[in-house]
């Protein structure tokens, strides 16, 4: 999907410190020097990428996923640097997780240097306000390692709960399933 069909079917979302948008393969070295960084990985089997190769055959699943649902992982830039910093955003489970299949999965995945500075919530809150005036037709979950304090901190301040606890397969990594309750939805 080239740039200019990404951008008429994807969101741009715009925060008061950050740029939302489509992941494009020029964003690889970026992306790459993000998941390569082991802090990163500490919760997610401890698997930080080698190669910029791998991240590219990410980044081409994420454009799968903007052309057959118009949605997906979207990178993060820091306004005030022009740095790519992360991602957020939904994707589309069509495996089984957790019992369950065809529902988003809210994420995000950020550099360490920039860490508890709030970017994960402010992002994912801005994914949510977008989630609640065009995606309600979906479901919406999270998932989150269970000692991963900041990224279960992040879905509890946007309006998501934990419901469960259940064993990521094919790691058995022990996790925490969040739904998104209405009553509590934050802006």
């Amino acid at each position: 999907m080239n740039k200019k069909a990404m951008e008429k079917y994807l969101p741009i979302l715009e925060t008061e410190r950050l740029i939302i948008r489509p992941i494009q393969l020029d964003d690889a070295a970026y992306f790459f020097a993000m998941d390569s960084q082991p802090e990163v990985h500490t919760f997610l089997n401890n698997e930080p990428v080698q190669s910029i190769e791998e991240i590219k055959k990410v980044i081409t699943h994420i454009q799968q996923q903007y052309e057959r649902y118009g949605i997906g992982r979207l990178g993060v830039v820091e306004k005030s640097s022009s740095d790519w910093i992360g991602w957020t955003g939904f994707k589309y489970m069509n495996e089984l997780e957790n019992g369950r299949i065809g529902f988003l999965d809210l994420g995000y995945r950020f550099r360490k240097e920039s860490w508890r500075k709030g970017y994960a919530t402010e992002a994912a809150a801005a994914c949510m306000h977008y989630y609640r005036e065009h995606l309600t037709h979906f479901d919406v979950h999270g998932v989150t390692h269970i000692q991963n304090k900041g990224s279960r901190n992040v879905l509890e301040k946007i309006g998501f709960q934990v419901t469960e606890q259940f064993h990521l397969d094919p790691w058995d990594i022990p996790c925490y399933w969040y739904d998104l309750f209405p009553d509590t939805l934050k802006n």
